[in-house]
């Protein structure tokens, strides 16, 4: 059964110009995606460190514990040495290999590999690399081989270093000889003479004796515009036809890090590889930082992108739990921000300036952005973004800062200074396509909105055409609204399929393949077609109501303060107590608090007596999910009153009410929340204090440019909803469409691409001739309409 839409563009009515920089690149190392990954280094643990514990952590059987208290895993079995391993031809032959801690090569690279043969009978022992799951080789392509080597007295020194394939046949040899018995340089090229998807780097010997491995890396010729230390040049192109602006780097929660030791610190990631520091990442697992500042910065020059640099601000995640940077201790911090922009900016006669020329810049790289850390929130989070903001204007008032509200709601700045926020959502489908309008009503006034990082991760569909769809139906809303949102980046960009740490991702590779999601094909077909100028349109449209239901939750630390609680329905009782404990009849303890009710609950009102704490007091309602799955209505309060209703959903907020104030009473106030089949209410001693309409979900969002060069306009139509849409496009009172449709669309709204199917979702570019102004636009698609003035 078809359903009816109705677009009405105004062609005269031009609102604003599109931002240039609206779609951009957020690079993170996660799921591998730098060190196996766009990173064209083929060696895994080249310097032999993958199982360092962290300072101040412990590992307890496969688990990491970090001095705060978080839990994540160590996959790394105690002894390992990961990626490295022995191999006898001979059974009777008796060798091992150990980790070397004595005599490093430098005080930045403490462990070596050694290798020790005791007894070769007959045939050859090896000691050998797999790589990140197996080293792709191509035929007749060239590798640079270098490591540091060193024997004890009774080795000859003898080796064959050969490329091989998985069942161990040579596709490469030459013979190297040890000279010393102090650390020395050795550098080859190897020259493969097959294809082998799953190959191996290997040192082989037929004599006795003791020698030593350290920093082993294999890089091949063909890197991104054959940089050394460079780029696996599929994956840039992949990133490269998605037309970005800038770039984010590095991270994300790559730059908070769990402890102190595990935030990025880039002074330790430039300069020589081998005087690099490698680090443990909160993404559970170590990376070289051979992709290091120099390197983002250069990927950015070589992509023509303007460069955005996340900044750790004193604070590591406060969502694992977090360690603070003590205020007395911050200027070592804010002194790591201003070098770096001297590093990327600066003068060849500047102390960085210099060290960048030497390392092979000389002219400044303009970096444009700085953003104050990453998903912080809150007082301790304020104060430190203050001191890094003030630092910044004194030396480089041109830098752009960014202030990061992502638990934050909209664009409240708490009386800072801010030029542009950053907002980040993972939702659910619904989530995306019902708050499509979010940015419609922002605050003009207010700072630029850079929206970096977002993804449908909930739900059926997540990662499939269904995730995409809802992407695109938020970013319609992004589109109309370019005159505050100039910046977006989806997240995460990448993820190797054999180490992914989150999903959905838009592009997952292997050695020597990749393919992208269909929300890859959403990014590149919003960036492709822009237009200049923003059209006034508007949409008629079906839509569909929101099921909310679910019970009430409180954290623990706020049953005390809950007193005299009734919920009630249609006049029947569905909860009473007099006071809370966590061994309430009828509640259970979870892992946020004690919940009441169940799934079940819908129209209900909640009367109850409440102290408003030091910790503040959080009642969510209509909670029917747990975790990490979450999607519930929330009324806030701050330590001082202040307080709002806003929609959780993932890791998302909206606000849906003004915030407002209030003078705490310490004897505790009366609170009473109803909640209708499409209205909620909050009354604070029986005075209405937020009311909020529940939004339906539009079956249609759109938005439209004009392309003034091409005397086009560019229509995005995104259907949500499981009904064909017979859509009358109506521009200017054109009574025919004529020019390109491009539609990304499928038979199931769950299906997706896969290394074996990478077409299966794809768009498709048509020729639009249409003799009357009646388009169908099929259900779960994305359509851009270029119709000829």
């Amino acid at each position: 059964m078809n359903k009816s839409a109705k677009v009405t563009i105004d062609t005269n009515h031009k609102k604003f110009p599109v931002s240039p920089s609206l779609y951009g690149l957020f690079f993170e190392e996660i799921n591998r995606a730098g060190d196996g990954g766009i990173y064209a280094e083929l060696i895994r643990n080249r310097s032999f460190e993958d199982t360092i514990i962290p300072d101040r952590c412990e590992v307890e059987g496969c688990e990491l514990h970090s001095p705060a208290g978080w839990v994540s895993p160590f996959e790394e079995a105690p002894g390992s040495i990961p990626g490295w391993h022995l191999r006898k031809d001979a059974e009777e032959s008796k060798a091992s290999i150990s980790l070397d801690e004595n005599d490093p090569l430098n005080s930045e690279n403490s462990l070596s590999l050694r290798v020790e043969l005791e007894d070769v009978v007959d045939k050859e022992i090896s000691v050998y690399n797999e790589g990140f799951w197996g080293i792709p080789l191509k035929k007749n392509e060239k590798y640079n081989l270098s490591f540091y080597a060193k024997k004890d007295g009774n080795f000859s020194g003898n080796l064959e270093i050969t490329l091989e394939n998985k069942k161990g046949e040579k596709l490469s040899s030459i013979p190297c000889e040890i000279t010393s018995e102090n650390w020395e340089k050795y550098e080859l090229v190897l020259e493969s003479t097959a294809e082998e998807p799953e190959g191996v780097l290997a040192f082989s010997t037929s004599d006795k004796g003791t020698f030593w491995l350290e920093f082993v890396s294999l890089f091949p010729q063909k890197t991104f515009i054959e940089r050394k230390n460079g780029l696996r040049p599929d994956l840039v192109k992949r990133v490269a036809d998605l037309e970005p602006k800038f770039l984010r780097f590095p991270g994300g929660c790559f730059v908070e890090g769990f402890s102190v030791e595990t935030a990025y610190r880039w002074k330790k990631t430039i300069g020589d590889l081998t005087q690099r520091s490698s680090h443990w990442t909160l993404w559970n697992y170590r990376t070289t930082n051979g992709l290091g500042y120099h390197e983002y910065l250069q990927m950015a020059e070589d992509l023509g992108l303007e460069l955005m640099f996340v900044v750790n601000c004193g604070l590591t995640c406060q969502g694992r739990p977090g360690e603070h940077i003590p205020l007395e201790d911050l200027d070592d911090w804010i002194q790591d921000m201003l070098d770096a922009i001297e590093y990327a900016n600066g003068p060849i006669t500047s102390k960085w300036g210099t060290l960048r020329a030497e390392n092979g810049h000389p002219a400044p790289f303009n970096m444009k952005y700085i953003e104050i850390g990453n998903e912080n929130f809150g007082t301790e989070y304020n104060v430190r973004y203050k001191r890094f903001y003030d630092a910044v204007k004194a030396k480089y008032p041109e830098i752009i800062t960014i202030w990061n509200t992502h638990w934050e709601v909209g664009t409240e700045t708490k009386g800072l200074p801010v030029e542009i926020v950053d907002e980040h959502f993972y939702a659910d489908f619904d989530y995306y396509v019902m708050y499509s309008d979010m940015y419609d009503t922002y605050d003009r006034n207010g700072p630029k909105v850079y929206v970096g990082e977002y993804a449908m991760i909930l739900g059926e569909g997540a990662g499939k055409l269904k995730g995409a769809i809802s992407e695109a139906a938020f970013m319609t809303g992004m589109e109309r609204n370019q005159d505050i949102v100039t910046m977006s980046s989806y997240a995460p960009l990448f993820a190797n399929v054999q180490h992914t740490n989150w999903t959905p991702n838009l592009i997952y590779f292997n050695g020597t393949n990749s393919y992208v999601t269909p929300s890859y094909h959403v990014q590149k077909l919003f960036a492709e077609n822009r237009g200049d100028i923003v059209l006034e349109s508007k949409v008629e449209t079906e839509n569909r109501f929101p099921s909310f239901n679910g019970g009430m939750s409180f954290r623990e630390i706020d049953l005390l303060n809950i007193k005299a609680i009734n919920i009630s329905s249609d006049e029947k009782s569905l909860f009473r107590s007099e006071y809370l404990t966590k061994e309430q009849p009828g509640t259970c303890l979870e892992w946020y608090g004690l919940r009441i009710g169940d799934s079940s609950w819908k129209d209900y009102t909640v009367d109850m007596n409440a102290i408003i704490g030091l910790q503040g007091l959080k009642v969510r309602f209509l909670d029917s999910t747990k975790e990490w799955q979450q999607n519930y209505f929330l009324w806030e309060f701050d330590s001082n009153g202040e307080n709002r209703l806003v929609h959780i959903n993932g890791w998302s907020r909206v606000k849906l009410s003004p915030n407002q104030a209030l003078n705490v009473n310490p004897d505790g106030h009366h609170l009473c929340i109803k909640v209708t089949h499409d209205s909620l209410y909050c009354y604070l001693d029986d005075q209405l204090i937020h009311e909020y309409k529940i939004a339906k979900i539009p079956y249609l969002t759109t938005v439209s440019t004009l392309d003034e060069q091409n005397n086009e306009v560019i229509v995005k139509l995104v259907n949500a909803s499981e009904y064909n849409l017979e859509t009358m496009i109506d521009i200017d009172g054109k009574v025919k469409l004529v020019g390109k449709q491009i539609v990304l669309t499928s038979d199931d709204p769950n299906q997706t691409n896969t290394m074996e199917e990478p077409n299966k979702v794809i768009p498709i570019e048509t020729v639009l001739q249409v003799d009357s102004n009646i388009y169908e636009i099929p259900s779960f698609s994305v359509v851009i309409l270029k119709i000829a003035l």
